[in-house]
C-alpha cells in the first residue's frame, strides 16, 4: 500500500510539471518614449558571461553561447534589424545569471513503525535545484543608454545538447513576444 501511494503522488507530480513551462518567468523593460522604429542595424558587445550566485562570472560554454546568438539574430531579422559591423544603431548584450533554489515538497504519508500513515503526517522536505535567467539588453550605440531589457526565468536541469538548444530558443522567442514592436509582416 505504502510503495502505491508513493508511486501514485510521484506519477502526480511529474504531471504537474510536466504540464508547466520550463520557463516560469518571462518580463522586459522598455525605456519610455523610445521608438524602435528609428533604429534599423545592431552589433554584439562582447561580455558574455555567466553570474554564478555571489560568485565571479563563469564564461559561457561556446554551443550555448550561438545558440543564443543566432536565436537573437533570428528574433532581430524578423523585426527588420539587419547585422552591421560598422556603427550599429543598437549593441546587444546577453548574460546568464543562475542561482541555486530550494523547493519545500509536503509528504502526507510516513510510516512511524507501525504501518502507513496517509494524511496524518506532514513533513516537508527540501529539494534543490538550479534557476536560470537568460537576459538581453538593447543598447543605443550612440547614447550607450539601455532601451530595452528582456528576460526569462526557468529551471535548469540535465538535457542534452539538442534539449538544450531547444530551450534557448524557446527562451529567446518568449522573451521577444515582449518586444514593444511587432514582426514585419511576412517575417
Amino acid at each position: 500500500m505504502r510503495h502505491t501511494i508513493a508511486a501514485l503522488f510521484l506519477l502526480i507530480f511529474g504531471l504537474l510539471l510536466g504540464a508547466c513551462s520550463p520557463f516560469t518567468k518571462v518580463y522586459s523593460e522598455v525605456e519610455p518614449g523610445v521608438n524602435f522604429y528609428k533604429y534599423r542595424t545592431f552589433d554584439w558587445l562582447e561580455t558574455k558571461y555567466i553570474k554564478q550566485g555571489d560568485g565571479g562570472p563563469e564564461w559561457l560554454n561556446e554551443r550555448a553561447e550561438n545558440k543564443i546568438r543566432a536565436s537573437v539574430e533570428g528574433q532581430m531579422g524578423r523585426y527588420g534589424f539587419q547585422p552591421c559591423d560598422e556603427n550599429p544603431d543598437l549593441m546587444l548584450h546577453f548574460h546568464v545569471v543562475i542561482k541555486n533554489e530550494i523547493f519545500y515538497i509536503q509528504d502526507w504519508w510516513c510510516d512511524e513503525g507501525t504501518g502507513v500513515h496517509f494524511g496524518r503526517c506532514q513533513r516537508l522536505r527540501p529539494m534543490n535545484y538550479q534557476e536560470g535567467t537568460l537576459i538581453i539588453d538593447f543598447i543605443d550605440a550612440k547614447t550607450g543608454n539601455q532601451v530595452w531589457r528582456g528576460a526569462a526565468t526557468g529551471v535548469l536541469e540535465n538535457v542534452t545538447p539538442e534539449q538544450a538548444d531547444a530551450r534557448i530558443e524557446e527562451a529567446v522567442r518568449l522573451i521577444f513576444k515582449k518586444f514593444p514592436e511587432k514582426p514585419k509582416p511576412g517575417a
